[in-house]
């Protein structure tokens, strides 16, 4: 056996790696599963994350102390956070977020990792965070200009390069922080006040009621000196991009499960062919007292032999590749691993597998080859030799006399081997509906992309450090050339509160102008705003994960900063991705504006260009920039639409790229199968491809006999992939649907994974098939009669 093993080394790679792929594919997914779901977590709660978060009015480090007095907080400190804007020499401004932090030093809420650089900035100095989300392009030791709401310009060295996985949040609307001490802050001549109130509980942290009880003591605390505009609740122990990974490991999961089935279905195949070609061996072992279960020892040996061969690769391997897989997400989530390691559990799933799987593939073929009487075993009679089948075939074959002989032999010989065919039929229409699949899953994942991208409308966004007159800026922009229009939306936000007046979730609420061309939601449920609609929202379908049975006409509770609590009708729901925060909400300009009493004004302004092309965008923001700034206004931001939509989509990018990756695989396997079909059909066929060479066959003839049969396996594959792939889109999109938006996403089926995988089939089949076919028409005459 152990000769054997080393002699037929084709043989040998063919079944090891057929055992390998499928150990290989679980031990990734395991050890990266393990590694981020231990990893990830820890570290998001070796940072000391904050549990609740405030927005209120300014308050000083005296109140801070009143705070931490409050039953059940841990800690309390303060920030000041507002928008700037950032450049270094003339490249273009970046929309930033300034925090001021008091003490880094003492600091113990939402601790800062150091990439680059110090931990803690001197005066006039800056920590820049940075991750797959926000990446500001500043290295250590740039010195950058800012520019505050109020207009005036000051100069920071950057002395860091930091993660903060607390801002780690697959958010269009979040930006890179900038982080300095309150007193760079007072020598801007800004008032050094907090406008964020950070805490921590008692505990772990890890109990949703503690908090959430914690948090409304700490609010009405709060609310009896001053305001609070917003409050966000957080577990110690659950990152905020949980659901993106959730998502990612769900659909790698579902797929590497497909891969062990595939995996396991060439191992039979490997086995079978194996035990056939050696039939003969066996009866020559048992002719001189061989016993059964001598014999199906040895090639059970033989079959664990190979799962260890197997392992040694699959396992190293398995999990250098899962902990690159695990440092790959970790990075896009600001997070940082705890270094390389087996995992036991990956270990001892793909131990199991490796033995498993091919000794109860292997077992039925290997008893039934043990069990086999002397006289058959060395007789040329094999009783899966020929199949009643065939005849049908041969009738065929009769009816298409104008197809060459050679052809119609290669055709008929794709259906000798029956049981084999359907294994290899089924591993490679797997892998093809796989791959099809994944790309309806991207088409439809890109579905909602553009329904996302449908609050993204504007070719250039601004956005206003305070409040102006819409018909203002309506006329000083439209005179611009290239400017089309201009509109000016109004925005707030709040809480939804519950009939007990406790708040449920945040919400934002968008006032676009009546009859705006620059928004449209998909709807799915009830309608669109009216003109004349007072008090009524178009809510995204996120509020089902708070209110799964709001129907178009219920009413909800909503609190808005320095305004009584008032119900407000919605009057349709629109499809939006969950994974993005909290419910977005829509309702008339006029409504939001004398809501926060500043009628006819607006921070926000959406423009749309005559030239609508990425280079036209960019050069109008230089353009308004400089317009707006001689004119004295106080610009906070502003950007192109494509990069608002670039922003807008990143998650969802980084989930199609798993997708194909994970694509690439599967094809991987199932290329595997079908080289190892069309090995051991060529085997097989060595004395029959010798009877052709001696009669003439040359070697053009003998290599096309097998290339067509490898084409012809290939080409049933894809027709049956392209139907099989409904349902594995179906599932995957399910699992992307439910991490990612909270309900099913519609299915898009795409004609590009169809043509891409025929491409790909054929050139599957044709390497599958020429290296077999070569090493046919390499064999000699004299070289047949001993083959055995």
């Amino acid at each position: 056996m152990l000769s054997d093993l080393w002699d037929d080394k084709t043989r040998t790679a063919l079944v090891v790696t057929s055992i390998a792929s499928g150990v290989f594919a679980v031990g990734m997914i395991i050890t990266a599963y393990v590694i981020l779901g231990h990893d990830i977590n820890s570290n998001y709660a070796s940072v000391n994350p904050a549990n609740i978060e405030i927005w209120t009015d300014p308050f000083y480090q005296n109140y801070v102390r009143v705070i931490e007095k409050v039953p059940g907080v841990e800690n309390a400190e303060g920030r000041r956070s507002f928008g700037i804007r950032a450049r270094r020499g003339d490249e273009p401004w970046q929309g930033l977020s300034l925090v001021a932090i008091d003490d880094f030093e003492t600091s113990v809420i939402n601790q800062l990792e150091v990439i680059e650089g110090c931990a803690v900035p001197g005066k006039d100095e800056a920590l820049i965070n940075r991750d797959f989300m926000n990446d500001t392009g500043f290295q250590v030791g740039d010195e950058i200009e800012i520019e505050l709401p109020d207009g005036t310009d000051h100069n920071l060295m950057v002395a860091g390069l930091v993660t903060d996985q607390s801002a780690a949040k697959p958010d269009p609307e979040s930006s890179a922080n900038v982080y300095i001490t309150l007193s760079t802050l007072r020598s801007f001549g800004v008032e050094p006040y907090f406008d964020r109130l950070l805490i921590t509980v008692e505990g772990r942290g890890d109990n949703a009621e503690v908090i959430a009880r914690i948090a409304s003591d700490v609010e009405d605390r709060v609310e009896r000196h001053r305001e609070v505009y917003r409050i966000e609740k957080q577990l110690s122990t659950e990152h905020p991009m949980v659901d993106m990974t959730l998502a990612i490991l769900g659909v790698m999961g579902a797929l590497g499960g497909l891969i062990t089935v595939l995996s396991s279905s060439l191992i039979v195949n490997t086995l079978n062919a194996l035990l056939t070609q050696q039939l003969r061996q066996i009866g020559v072992m048992k002719l001189i007292g061989g016993l059964s279960y001598q014999i199906l020892g040895m090639y059970l040996t033989l079959i664990v032999a190979y799962g260890v061969i197997a392992l040694v690769v699959a396992v190293p391997a398995g999990a250098a590749a899962g902990y690159a897989l695990a440092s790959f997400i970790a990075l896009l989530m600001g997070a940082v691993l705890q270094g390389f390691r087996f995992i036991p559990a990956a270990i001892a799933v793909q131990i199991v597998i490796a033995f498993l799987i091919p000794i109860g593939a292997g077992f039925i073929p290997v008893n039934r080859g043990a069990r086999t009487n002397v006289r058959r075993a060395i007789s040329n009679y094999r009783p899966d030799a020929q199949s009643t089948g065939l005849g049908f075939l041969n009738r065929m074959t009769s009816l298409f006399r104008w197809i060459s002989r050679p052809v119609l032999l290669s055709i008929r010989n794709t259906f000798r081997k029956q049981g084999r065919l359907l294994l290899t039929i089924f591993t490679l229409t797997v892998a093809g509906s796989v791959f099809i699949a994944v790309f309806n899953v991207r088409a439809s994942m890109e579905g909602v992309m553009g329904q996302l991208l449908q609050h993204f409308l504007g070719d250039v966004t601004i956005t206003f450090s305070e409040p102006y007159q819409v018909t203002q800026i309506d006329h000083a922009l439209s005179q611009l050339p290239g400017v089309a229009g201009v509109e000016g939306w109004a925005g707030t936000g709040g809480e939804i509160w519950d009939e007990n007046d406790d708040p449920v979730a945040n919400i934002s609420i968008v006032g676009p102008p009546q009859g705006s061309d620059l928004i449209d939601p998909e709807i799915v449920a009830g309608r669109w705003l009216m003109p004349g609609d007072k008090k009524v929202l178009v809510v995204s379908d996120s509020i089902y994960a708070y209110y799964p049975d709001l129907k178009p006409g219920d009413t909800l509770l909503i609190k808005i900063p320095d305004i009584q609590e008032e119900e407000w009708t919605v009057v349709g729901v629109f499809r939006f991705v969950d994974m993005l925060g909290d419910p977005l909400a829509y309702t008339n300009f006029n409504t939001v504006a004398d809501l926060i009493e500043r009628p006819n004004e607006a921070t926000s302004f959406r423009l749309v260009t005559k030239d609508h092309s990425l280079a036209s965008q960019r050069d109008m923001v230089q353009l308004i920039d400089r317009y707006l700034n001689d004119r004295h206004y106080l610009v906070g931001g502003i950007e192109t639409g494509a990069a608002r939509q670039q922003d807008a989509t990143q998650a969802i990018n980084i989930l199609v790229v798993f997708l194909l990756i994970m694509a690439v695989l599967t094809a991987f396997v199932g290329s595997i199968g079908l080289t190892g079909t069309m090995s051991m059909n060529v085997l097989e066929r060595t004395r029959e491809i010798g009877v052709m060479r001696a009669i003439g066959a040359v070697d053009f003839m003998v290599m096309q006999s097998v290339i067509i049969e490898g084409l012809v396996i290939g080409l049933m594959t894809w027709v049956l992939a392209i139907g099989l792939s409904f349902p594995i889109s179906t599932l995957l999109l399910t699992i992307v649907g439910k991490a990612m938006m909270g309900s099913a996403m519609s299915l898009t089926f795409t004609p590009l994974g169809i043509v891409l995988w025929l491409v790909i089939v054929i050139v599957l089949s044709l390497v599958a098939s020429i290296m077999p076919a070569r090493n046919a028409a390499r064999l000699t005459i004299s070289e047949v009669p001993a083959y055995e």
